[in-house]
């Protein structure tokens, strides 16, 4: 395969782990190599810190199609077979601005003022860095470019999320963990002109996946101390990546892969939702609830689950850019606000939705479940 004329390195860990400070290190040796770079920081395209986590969500979203509409605009050649195959590229774009015209009808659940405030701080990043979307045959424009970005990427999923942009683009992948003790991170933090406060630093502190042996092309570094060996191991691996970019799957292997993981997904949601159910009904019986209303309970909440599961396996199967990464826990926590919700409105007739009597609720669930696999989602652990 020939060398990516991109690389996507990613730079994650917990607020204050000294990632700035590196992507402006690395910025000084890709320039001294006749590279060009664009360092994306997520905080300057994203500042506010009391959305709603929908929100938070949703311009990251954003964020990952400003850098592929990016990617497609800079790297036509590499990247032609993705609009042919997602359709959301104009054939011909000249500046980003007529690029993002189609961005309301991919995003829209947002606010269209909330959208074009991330659009514009993307563009004005580009401005900022000169990085410019025209088309010239300069010798600058044949060198490789790489994009540093910048943020916590605490989940596992959100890495993938990245790498999976790399794969859609043809372009190089790599990620470097900046590893640093949370008491650190608190005082630097501190330190700073608008400091988080020091429970959310704890927080994220916890919800922090460290990279395990799945993430290839990824390099794991002290966030106190990055020697000059250090950047120089950073910048082979940035060209190791460049020399090996990742595939670009085909559309129907796109589609397999999203059903194996839709099959896990939905598999551990289902579990999840029916530790719940079993849940629910085992304090209603504590209560001394009579045995028809326990059985008005369990059919309500069995009517509760598939729909919750049809509504999951609508949000997994959409293709990776679209849809929002799935937490367990997240799964679980919406799930019993659901039943709550339920148990408040005193919603324990199942009425004719419910599972008629002799028939198992459960067995109007089973089409929303796909068959089972036991692989891992191919589409999100494979790396090269």
């Amino acid at each position: 395969m020939a060398p990516a004329r991109a690389c996507l390195c990613l730079l994650f860990g917990l607020p204050a782990a000294g990632k700035s400070r590196l992507a402006e290190q690395l910025r000084g040796h890709a320039h001294s190599r006749g590279w060009r770079t664009l360092t994306v920081t997520y905080d300057l395209l994203i500042p506010e810190r009391d959305w709603r986590e929908t929100e938070w969500k949703q311009h990251r979203k954003t964020v990952l199609v400003c850098l592929e509409r990016f990617l497609q605009h800079t790297l036509p050649e590499q990247t032609r077979t993705l609009s042919e195959q997602t359709h959301t590229l104009p054939e011909q774009t000249h500046t980003l601005p007529e690029q993002t015209h189609t961005l309301s009808e991919q995003t829209h659940t947002l606010p269209e003022q909330t959208d074009a405030g991330v659009w514009m701080r993307f563009e004005q990043l580009l401005r900022d860095q000169s990085v410019f979307l025209s088309h010239t045959h300069t010798h600058s424009h044949t060198q490789p470019l790489v994009l540093l970005l910048d943020d916590n990427f605490y989940y596992q999923s959100m890495r993938q999320q990245i790498q999976q942009l790399a794969r859609r683009t043809g372009v190089g992948f790599c990620q470097v963990f900046l590893q640093c003790p949370l008491g650190v991170c608190v005082q630097r933090n501190r330190l700073r002109s608008r400091p988080l406060p020091d429970a959310v630093l704890l927080q994220m502190s916890e919800r922090l996946e460290p990279p395990d042996s799945r993430e290839k092309h990824s390099l794991t570094l002290d966030g106190q101390n990055i020697t000059h060996t250090q950047l120089q191991q950073l910048m082979d691996l940035c060209v190791s990546a460049l020399e090996n970019p990742l595939r670009v799957r085909d559309e129907q292997q796109q589609e397999a892969d999203r059903q194996i993981c839709a099959s896990s997904v939905l598999h551990q949601a289902d579990q999840t939702c029916r530790r719940a159910v079993s849940q629910t009904v085992k304090m209603a019986r504590e209560r001394q609830a009579s045995p028809a209303e326990l059985q008005l309970l369990s059919a309500e909440l069995n009517r509760l689950k598939c729909v919750f599961l049809q509504e999951l396996r609508r949000d997994v199967l959409q293709p990776p850019h679209t849809h929002t990464p799935v937490h367990m826990q997240e799964v679980q926590a919406q799930f019993e606000q659901r039943i709550q919700h339920c148990l408040n409105s005193g919603r324990t007739d199942p009425g004719p939705a419910a599972a008629p009597s002799g028939h198992h609720a459960d067995a109007d669930c089973a089409e929303v479940l796909l068959p089972s696999d036991s692989s891992s989602c191919r589409a999100d652990q494979e790396n090269s």
